[in-house]
């Protein structure tokens, strides 16, 4: 061994028994390095203040103290033997104590004067993988990854936060209780924990910076060195004042105090934050160790270096040579050439190298086992193998302690390819899930284990830190969703969502940073694991939803959070690896829907929503467009016949029975002159929530409780209001597309009128005439538009905005900000006339733009428009949809899939497929035209464009017209019914009859296409079926659902006979 500093070389014995400061060896206190010849090999070392410890490769330790001799000076005794009935692999020091640790795990303080070792009986059933001492404090890790400390807490060292008082025993450091750690160390006020994944985290004194943390404030309880993330740390040396860390990749970070040069930047000058050493650039470190104040190194071709204090030399080297800059240590020639240096030490004011023969020499294991494999992964082969009755009890115990262990687990299934856990950070989880799945599908098959496991999990999962000091504690939570993944495989429908619910509620309890690191951790994953991750949570709350009745917790609800956290995240991925909005959709049941809507209308309106709806206006990501549809449709039902409800029974009371138009709403129109009348008419609506009664020009023999009209109401009064002629819009080049004119005011009521009419067809479900762009549907939705909707409603326009963006010298286009929209100049920064765009503000230019066109210049007669459109709507229903789906809603889609529309007609009567004037027919319908095809479609079903729910909900029906002569079937056209979607066709003698007879039907728009016989026999056809048919709804039948909701159940039942007297009017027709 060599030796060099302060009395370094005195109290070991050599290999022939002699003691050195006996005056062998000359071993008489010279400054110098010295070598001596043990005999045996020593395995760790330390020094303090008032003595030394060292321990053999066979497990025996030794302890020499220094005694202070009459004159004052400082002199070391000779080594004595600590007895110990355990082997010890470790030993620490502090100024004058000594802590030994066994190979099982135990802690032994060793007595000053007797040399007796005593257990640390706080440990006797915790064992403890490293020691560590301050000055006056102990640091211990133990082999669960926990942390515990105890001595004085003078400058916080004991990372308990803010204390009067030390503490006599151990204590836990809870703050990084789920951090996978693997190294401590301890200087002579502050503490260092490092873990597997190269974080590290310091507490205690900090006047100098030697926390690393960037102040010189001192830290009461762990704090991350940020500095040294992603930089491979593998082992960290404290020092008085000063901190060195080693990288995987051989660099040495110093910080701290730099007054004796211990740091080795060429200077004497204080580091905040960690600092490479640049001096030792080029040579690969391998071991490090800290003295009092100063530093030494061992490169990998086993040359060591030193720096920092050198009056007692310590750093065993010339005095002449700098001290703040690393230089070898002049090892004696006559030995240097035939040995090796293995390992490096330092303590107090002196330093050690231990050595072996070149022959001899064997690779010592790394310092800290960073890279060991996964602590999981080796032992579940093990107890799904060894489940037995002899070994149960063991392997129950390890599971227990696995399971219910945060900073085991986060310490399992690393990816260790390429060392990538060390580049654990905020957007990366170090974790190789695919590992983890593989091991979990073996560990559920054994069902007496995961018994265990699902006990340990959810013991863990009720201590977990809330906010994890870092990332490195937030691994389990992937790794729980992959064992409910794998639970739920092979359980298959026998899963209890007892853990799944536990698990959600953990996630939940986060704070909002921790949240977000696993969002972008989730988000970075493969679809593939994504899709996964999300089935777990589908799965679970399937399962629940399936209950009768389904409960309405806050366990459920937690499921939805973290679900609602996830569909969060995946709207921040690139667009090419997003999961598709229905990969979060839920298969929800029509009655549960309908309780949901029932208890969200019962709290409309209060402050406390604490037992309200579970999914509805909470949760809507998880509703697909026919859940959302079927719950505004329901509503709007309730609505109509709460308000009916309303007025009868204030007529009740008045004496009087309610009339016909007590219970509607009624438009009295005339088709010359519909829009007209239709504004006339709502500027004194009253009643608008009631069930929609059309009538055309006065209309007399329509049954007044079944209104067939509403369709062509709307169809006429939407075409004619947007449209060039009637004025009140502007439209695109094409004329395909409208938007509100800029010169409109908020005086013209016609678009309150607009808006109004657009919030009773969606009140009363029916699909109208709107072109206008993605853009108006996105401001009802509070959306901001962008460049694409202008670029949709002008293509010229917004192809030349992006142009702009892309160019990276708009300079050079002349172009200000300045512009003409709706044949009216504008200056988009009235602050700044005529400004150029420039490459600096493009974005502004852009921006401004798209702001005026669909913001600024429509503010006060888009107001008009949101106001109409919400007298009907419930806006927090209206929020359920998506502005895509709000707008196909409203408009349908555009349609061409004739052979669906054939292959869901069905025929009456002797008609059939294989039937001639059948077979006639379809051949005169494939040789229309798309524009007739789409005038058909109107034609028979009253729909322009295809419903959201899609046309297999609507089916035609073809059966032979009622003709008197039927050598008269001829002259005759085509008849439709639209509430039916039935088509009476006659039998046409030639292909070309039919063919001229349907195109003329086709192009009149005045046919009418209902009859009388229709609307009287409609009360017995239409029973209430699923509102999802969009059939009519027996009204009787609503009320009896309704009622108790307003007055009791007599009154309710009083009232729905009453009603019988009416029949049935239509409350939802499409």
């Amino acid at each position: 061994m060599f030796s060099w500093g302060e009395d370094s070389q005195r109290g070991f014995r050599l290999r022939h028994g002699a003691l050195l400061g006996d005056g062998a060896d000359g071993a008489d206190g010279a400054d110098g390095v010295h070598y001596s010849d043990l005999g045996y090999d020593i395995s760790d070392l330390a020094a303090g203040r008032s003595v030394l410890a060292f321990v053999k490769t066979n497990g025996n330790s030794f302890i020499i103290r220094t005694n202070r001799r009459e004159d004052g000076t400082r002199v070391r005794g000779k080594q004595k033997f600590v007895k110990s009935k355990e082997k010890i692999q470790a030993v620490s020091c502090g100024d004058d104590t000594v802590t030994l640790l066994s190979e099982r795990g135990s802690v032994l303080h060793v007595d000053a004067h007797t040399y007796t070792p005593q257990p640390r009986q706080f440990f006797s059933d915790i064992p403890v993988s490293r020691v560590a001492c301050g000055s006056q404090h102990s640091v211990a890790l133990t082999k669960d990854g926990q942390v515990y400390t105890w001595g004085q807490d003078s400058r916080g060292q004991l990372g308990l936060g803010k204390r009067k008082l030390g503490a006599s025993s151990p204590q836990h450091v809870r703050t990084v209780s789920a951090i996978p750690l693997v190294q401590i160390a301890a200087g002579a006020e502050q503490s260092f924990a490092l873990s597997v994944s190269g974080s590290v985290f310091s507490w205690g004194r900090n006047d100098c910076g030697q926390l690393g943390v960037g102040d010189r404030k001192d830290r009461h309880t762990p704090t991350s060195v940020c500095s040294l993330n992603m930089k491979k740390s593998v082992h960290v040396s404290c020092g008085e004042e000063h901190t060195a860390v080693l990288t995987k990749t051989g660099v040495v970070f110093t910080f701290g105090s730099g007054q004796h040069g211990q740091l080795g930047h060429n200077s004497f000058s204080d580091e905040l934050r960690p600092r490479l050493v640049a001096e030792l650039w080029g040579a690969k470190v391998s071991k490090i160790a800290c003295g009092r104040h100063h530093t030494v190194v061992l490169t990998d071709n086993k040359r060591v270096y030193s720096f920092g204090r050198r009056e007692r030399g310590q750093l065993g080297r010339g005095e002449e040579s700098h001290p703040s800059v690393p230089l070898p240590v002049q090892l004696p020639q006559d030995t240097a050439d035939h040995l090796q240096v293995r390992n490096v030490f330092a303590g107090g004011n002196c330093s050690f190298a231990t050595c072996a023969s070149n022959e001899g020499v064997h690779e010592a294991p790394d310092i800290v086992d960073n890279a060991a494999q996964s602590r999981l992964e080796g032992v579940i082969d093990r107890w799904i193998s060894e489940c037995d009755s002899k070994s149960w009890k063991k392997i129950k115990q390890e599971v227990h302690r696995a399971f219910s262990s945060a900073s085991y687990l986060n310490n399992s299934f690393l990816e260790q390819s390429q060392e990538k856990h060390f580049q654990t950070s905020p957007k990366y989880s170090g974790l190789n899930l695919s590992r983890a799945r593989q091991a979990f599908k073996k560990l559920v098959k054994k069902d007496k284990v995961l018994a265990e496991v699902e006990a340990a999990v959810l013991h863990l999962l009720r201590s977990t830190d809330k906010k994890p000091l870092g990332v490195e504690g937030l691994r389990m939570y992937l790794l729980l969703i992959e064992l409910l993944h794998s639970i739920q495989r092979h359980k298959r429908q026998q899963t209890s969502t007892k853990l799944a619910q536990a698990v959600a509620a953990a996630v939940l309890s986060l704070s909002p940073d921790s949240l977000q690191v696993i969002g972008d951790w989730w988000s970075s994953l493969s679809p593939s694991t994504m899709k996964k991750h999300v089935k777990v949570w589908k799965q679970a709350l399937s399962e629940i939803l399936s209950f009768q009745p389904v409960p309405r917790n806050s366990g459920v609800r937690n499921l939805l959070q973290v679900l609602q956290y996830m569909y969060n995240a995946n709207g921040r991925i690139a667009e090419s690896r997003r999961m598709a909005d229905s990969d979060f959709y839920l298969m929800i049941d029509q009655g549960f829907l309908d309780d949901d809507l029932q208890l969200w209308r019962s709290q409309s309106g209060r402050k406390s929503k604490e037992a309200g709806s579970l999914i509805l206006c909470s949760f809507p990501f998880v509703m697909d467009v026919r859940s959302k549809k079927m719950a505004f449709d329901m509503n709007a039902e309730y609505t109509k016949v709460t308000e009916v409800f309303n007025s009868t029974f204030e007529s009740l009371l008045e004496c009087y029975f309610p009339l016909p138009e007590d219970l509607f709403f009624e438009l009295h129109l005339r088709r010359t002159s519909v829009l007209e009348d239709t504004f006339e008419q709502l500027a004194y609506d009253g009643q608008s929530r009631m069930p929609l009664a059309v009538y055309f020009d006065g209309n007399p023999e329509i049954d007044d409780h079944l209104n067939l009209y509403k369709k062509d109401f709307f169809y006429e009064v939407f075409h004619e209001m947007v449209s060039p002629e009637s004025g009140m819009f502007m439209f695109n080049d094409s004329e395909t597309l409208a938007w509100f004119p800029t010169r409109a005011t908020q005086e013209d009521q016609r678009y309150f009128h607009f808006g109004f009419l657009c919030g009773l067809a969606l009140y009363n479900g029916c699909i109208i005439h709107l072109p206008f762009p993605l853009a108006l549907f996105k401001k009802l939705l509070g959306v901001k538009p962008s460049l694409e909707d202008l670029m949709e409603f002008s293509p010229c326009v917004g192809k030349s905005l992006q142009y702009v963006l892309e160019d990276d010298h708009p300079e050079n286009l002349g172009m200000d900000f300045s512009i003409l929209w709706d044949e009216t100049a504008v200056e988009l920064d009235p602050e700044d006339p005529e400004k150029l765009v420039t490459s600096q503000n493009k974005e502004e230019f852009v921006d401004a733009y798209v702001n005026h066109a669909f913001n600024t210049s429509v503010r006060s007669v888009f107001q008009e428009f949101k106001r109409g459109f919400f007298q009907l709507c419930d806006r927090d229903l209206v929020k359920l949809f998506h502005p895509n789906e709000l707008q196909e809603v409203l408009v349908g889609k555009d349609y061409n899939d004739w052979a669906k529309l054939k292959q869901n007609t069905s025929y009456e009567g002797d008609f059939h497929a294989g039937h001639p004037t059948i077979q006639m027919f379809w051949e005169v319908f494939d040789e229309l035209n798309e524009a007739q095809k789409k005038a058909f479609l109107w034609f028979v079903t009253g729909f322009e464009r295809e419903p959201i729910l899609g046309m297999q909900t609507i089916e035609m029906k073809i059966k032979a017209a009622r003709v008197e002569d039927h050598l008269a079937n001829d002259q005759y056209y085509p008849e439709s019914h639209t509430c039916f979607s039935a088509l009476e066709l006659p039998l046409y003698s030639t292909k070309e009859i039919m063919h001229s007879k349907l195109t003329e039907a086709l192009s009149n728009k005045r046919i009418y296409r209902c009859n009388v016989d229709a609307s009287v026999n409609a009360h017995s056809v239409l029973r209430r079926r699923s509102i999802t048919e969009n059939t009519c709804v027996d009204g009787a039948s609503i009320f009896s659902q309704v009622l108790p909701y307003h007055c009791g159940k007599r009154d309710a039942g009083v009232f729905s006979t009453r009603v019988q007297r009416f029949g049935t009017f239509q409350l939802y027709n499409n």
